[in-house]
């Protein structure tokens, strides 16, 4: 069969590049179009069109600031509606209306078009190009901890998407970063607010460029989760093509009761992870033959067979709407914590775990069969047909790259 890569098809799964891991893959809209409203510009950094994205995101940041608008949503907030007409500016403000809605209702369009595409390129078994190395840069799809990233991304809003290998995102979200933070004055309010001078953190903070924060921290945390938990479905869809066309050979004989004694199947079961490749590899390497080597991936559900809508819930992280809901939270508590007792900074935190509890609390009650399914510990079986004497050699090489389980038919 002839291999073909992403650049050749018709209808990409994905692509991967020294630098970045694009993909297309069932979303809901609403999903993008609220990251969208919270910050214009990060609805397309989700849909993997990054110079459009950069190009809101930079407008959104410039637009607001001559505006004074996030200035504005403070004094409406705390019910100074006076003093929120006197700050904005409407020459700036009336540019920023059109170019806000339209963010939205194109990130929509978009949704609904790739939704499409997906369906496509899953039906048509696009090919999945798994690693790729330039002078430069090395990138590889491999099985990480969506946690991880989202760890790193909260201490700074970026280094998730370096870790997850979107270097477009990880980049510009960290320079927007690095820039509101400095010039928000919230580093030297958090140092205050720690040494338990919390008026004075409050007096020192710039309230317009302070706002920004909760939807670009929130925002780098969800990217970054949810670019891990697609690209690990990539890495198990890309594994499970490559084992299915070179270890099922045609004429493999299944484990069956036989009166000869010279011979043995041994079945294992492992995750889907490089250890595995490794230990088919190590297997040829010590006289297994490829047509001896019967290898199945189990799939949990087919997209074949399912609706749009089952698609977007399966693959959407069952934290989207804690991601959603610690952004509010996160922005109404730095909002109200200039007036209350303890501080911007701490009802910031406060107001971030709120949001992300309250989210855990109706994901539960809406999304019940999906919390409490039980993950998948098997998902690809393994069988192995050697000879006698070899069964103690391909034992030790399974039980060495981490199988879940080995038992022996003769």
């Amino acid at each position: 069969m002839k291999k073909s890569f992403p650049n050749q098809l018709r209808r990409p799964k994905a692509y991967l590049s020294p630098f970045l891991v694009n993909y297309i893959v069932e979303r809901n809209p609403w999903n993008i179009v609220w990251w969208s409203a919270a910050f214009p510009g990060a609805g397309h950094m989700l849909l993997c069109k990054y110079f459009s994205g950069i190009l809101l995101m930079f407008w959104e940041i410039v637009i607001n600031v001559k505006a004074h608008i996030n200035e504005a949503i403070y004094y409406s907030m705390i019910g100074k509606f006076e003093l929120a007409k006197m700050t904005i500016d409407t020459r700036w403000f009336l540019l920023y209306s059109a170019v806000f809605v339209f963010a939205m209702w194109d990130c929509y369009s978009i949704t609904i078009d790739l939704n499409k595409y997906a369906r496509l390129a899953n039906r048509s078994e696009s090919r999945i190009r798994p690693f790729k190395i330039s002078a430069i840069e090395v990138n590889f799809l491999d099985y990480r901890n969506p946690w991880n990233g989202a760890f790193w991304s909260f201490f700074s809003p970026g280094l998730g998407s370096i870790y997850s290998n979107r270097l477009p995102t990880g980049f510009f979200i960290l320079i927007c970063f690095i820039f509101t933070a400095y010039k928000s004055n919230v580093l030297p309010a958090i140092q205050l607010t720690f040494l338990g001078k919390t008026e004075l953190a409050g007096s020192i903070i710039d309230i317009q460029w302070f706002l920004n924060l909760p939807s670009i921290l929130l925002f780098s945390i969800s990217s970054s989760y949810e670019d891990i938990f697609i690209t690990n479905k990539l890495f198990k869809l890309e594994q499970s093509r490559f084992l299915k066309e070179n270890y099922q050979p045609e004429h493999f004989k299944m484990p069956q009761k036989t009166k000869k004694r010279d011979f043995m199947h041994i079945i294992s079961t492992f995750r889907h992870n490089a250890l595995l490749e490794l230990a088919l590899s190590d297997l040829e390497l010590r006289g297994i033959p490829r047509e001896n080597i019967f290898v199945a991936s189990l799939e949990k559900f087919s997209p074949k067979f399912h609706k749009v809508r089952k698609n977007h819930k399966e693959g959407a992280s069952k934290y989207e709407l804690s991601f959603f809901l610690g952004a509010i939270f996160m922005l109404l508590g730095g909002i109200y914590g200039f007036i209350w007792t303890w501080g911007p900074i701490l009802w910031s935190l406060i107001g971030l775990i709120f949001g992300a509890l309250l989210g855990v609390i109706i994901s539960l009650i809406i999304y019940r069969s999906k919390w409490f399914q039980k993950e998948m510990p098997t998902e690809v079986v393994l069988i192995i047909e050697c000879e006698t004497n070899q069964s103690e050699l391909v034992e030790g090489i399974l039980w060495d790259h981490n199988a879940l389980g080995v038992t022996k038919t003769s």
